[in-house]
């Protein structure tokens, strides 16, 4: 139905009455609406015969016409009997004839006033739902239709689409802050990376089922919670802190490598701390150095874009980007952090990459962090574990296995694409690796009695993989690590050791994590320029990294009661692979 505006105009019945007087005096009513027809009716009733003798006659006249047309246009009624006017309106002949017409000129005026003003909606604008007649004019309809934001950010993001062709070997910047930050990567369409991995219908694609933000454990009211509630102390906490500004001490400030970190830490401090790495090789790592100190500013809720050590992180990060290599296989772009190192500093990396990512949603962080991940699928072994080199022939061993299975984990989190074949893999790996139902693992291959660090890095692995912490694997592995206990100074079976069971958690976290922690606490180094860190003569697996090397698993120790959750928390734990 069309709405249009019409006027409805209520006409008056009866036309103005017009006075008029002659050059005789004569006076006379007409009611022509135009004046030059009341101008033929003077003429009309104009008298013959102008004798001005009689003026008393005349005067006479003149009333008895007056008195006619008040009545008139009072009450629109003819004048029938002259005589009777004349006694009525004795007043008005002592007064003169223009002072008459006056009078009556007004009342007539102030008639028509009243009268309007008793119907004072003479001429109205009516809204009216009709398909239109002839009441009014036709007006055109004003229609306004529904507005659909989803139309104006298709139309802004297709004004914004980037093709990428073939061959891709530009190296941009990519600005993570103001200022910019000058990170350096492979143009990256991360809407591409996971179709070339794994069908799209079933590549992870969102962690619909967590109910809680990534890394929102890490927040300072979570971890005062969490700290408390699963084991933590002040004087844990005031460890963690003191290692954190032993970190930020010993970060690099100038030159190409400016941001790092080095295995070589003295060389920064300047001889103010010693035990750094033994091996000559262990100075090229960067990658790793970077990513060790980088872990347990994040574990404690640092980020480069809030906190008192963002600036720290900021250099870090910057760094760590940049010095990827950055490659495409099969129209897939990764970036490689092997350089200088193995897989074990991808790992690293890929895992700080991810976690930086998850912690802020940073979108310049989006691309390195999926492309770390694409080329963690990409060098995965014919056996589905992981070695030193990409698609090692010798296969896989479970200590590399862990960092990589830790590195999907954290981009699982991230809302990343995790190509479920590649999870797989590694559960076959595992599979391959493991005896006594589950709960022993081996370096390489099957172990008939329990290897402390390949024990608690496959258990790990078990639990981000889908293993129920009821599962008889997981039950009897705990066991095996409760009855091992806390082996000092082995950090590195130690740091693996403390998620599995504060994962499982009860009696066997409470002992292992009380012995634990305590003894970090006591451990830390108290002297000038060591404050804060750690360091064991003969800790096996990672001496030979030195001080920096087990200051981070010290301090990412400490940090378990918030670290992971809830990334590797029970609720997440459980939260599965697509498998």
């Amino acid at each position: 139905m069309q709405s249009t505006f019409s006027v409805a105009a209520v006409p008056f019945s009866t036309r103005p009455t017009l006075f008029f007087r002659t050059t005789s005096g004569t006076a006379f009513v007409s009611t022509a609406a135009n004046p030059d027809e009341a101008l033929g009716d003077a003429e009309a009733q104009a008298p013959t015969k102008q004798g001005a003798a009689n003026q008393a006659t005349a005067e006479a006249t003149t009333d008895e016409i007056i008195g006619a047309d008040v009545v008139a246009a009072d009450e629109g009624e003819e004048d029938d009997d002259a005589a009777g006017t004349h006694h009525r309106f004795l007043f008005f002949q002592a007064m003169p004839a223009w002072l008459v017409s006056t009078l009556v000129h007004a009342l007539i005026l102030l008639i028509l006033g009243l009268v309007s003003i008793a119907d004072p909606i003479q001429i109205v604008n009516v809204l009216t739902a009709s398909s239109g007649g002839d009441d009014g004019p036709e007006i055109e309809e004003l229609s306004i239709e529904e507005f659909d934001p989803g139309e104006i950010e298709e139309a802004e993001e297709m004004t914004e689409e980037v093709e990428i062709t073939d061959p891709v070997e530009m190296v941009e910047p990519v600005a993570m802050e103001v200022p910019v930050l000058d990170i350096a990567a492979v143009p990256l369409d991360i809407s591409d990376f996971a179709a070339d991995m794994a069908p799209a219908a079933t590549t992870l694609q969102s962690m619909a089922s967590m109910s809680m933000k990534p890394m929102g454990s890490r927040s300072s009211e979570m971890k005062e919670k969490l700290l408390r509630k699963y084991g933590g102390t002040d004087s844990s906490e005031a460890a963690v802190t003191e290692a954190l500004k032993w970190f930020s001490r010993h970060q690099i400030k100038s030159g190409p490598t400016a941001g790092a970190w080095t295995f070589q830490h003295e060389l920064v401090c300047r001889g103010a701390c010693g035990n750094g790495c033994t091996k000559p090789g262990r100075a090229k790592q960067l990658n790793a150095a970077t990513s060790l100190a980088l872990l347990p500013f994040m574990g404690a809720g640092q980020t480069h874009l809030k906190g008192e050590f963002k600036g720290v992180v900021m250099g870090g990060l910057r760094f760590l980007v940049q010095n990827g290599k950055p490659g495409k296989e099969q129209g897939l772009p990764y970036i490689d952090y092997t350089g200088g190192g193995n897989m074990y500093d991808h790992g690293l990396a890929a895992i700080t990459l991810c976690e930086a990512y998850a912690m802020t949603g940073d979108p310049d962080l989006a691309g390195p962090a999926q492309a770390a991940l694409n080329f963690i699928a990409l060098a995965q072994c014919r056996d589905g574990g992981w070695r030193y080199r990409k698609r090692d022939s010798s296969g896989g061993d479970t200590s590399v296995v862990g960092w990589q299975v830790m590195a999907l984990k954290s981009g699982h989190m991230g809302h990343l694409s995790i190509p479920p074949n590649v999870i797989q893999g590694s559960t076959l790996f595992l599979d391959r690796v493991s005896s006594d139902g589950g709960s022993i693992y081996g370096y390489n291959k099957p172990s008939t009695t329990p290897r402390p660090a390949t024990t608690a890095v496959g258990l790990l692995c078990r639990m981000y993989t889908g293993w129920d912490k009821n599962h008889p694997g997981i039950k009897k592995g705990v066991k095996h690590l409760a009855k091992i206990g806390v082996k000092k100074p082995d950090l590195y079976y130690n740091y693996y050791a403390a998620q599995v069971l504060r994962h499982h958690g009860g009696k066997e976290w409470d002992k292992f994590n009380a012995e634990l922690r305590d003894w970090l606490v006591e451990t830390q180094d108290q002297s000038k320029g060591a404050k804060g860190s750690w360091y064991f003569n003969g800790a096996p697996h990672m001496s030979e990294a030195g001080r920096l090397c087990l200051t981070s698993f010290a301090t990412m120790i400490l940090e378990v009661y918030y670290r992971h959750m809830p990334l590797y928390a029970e609720a997440a734990a459980e939260d599965e692979f697509p498998l």
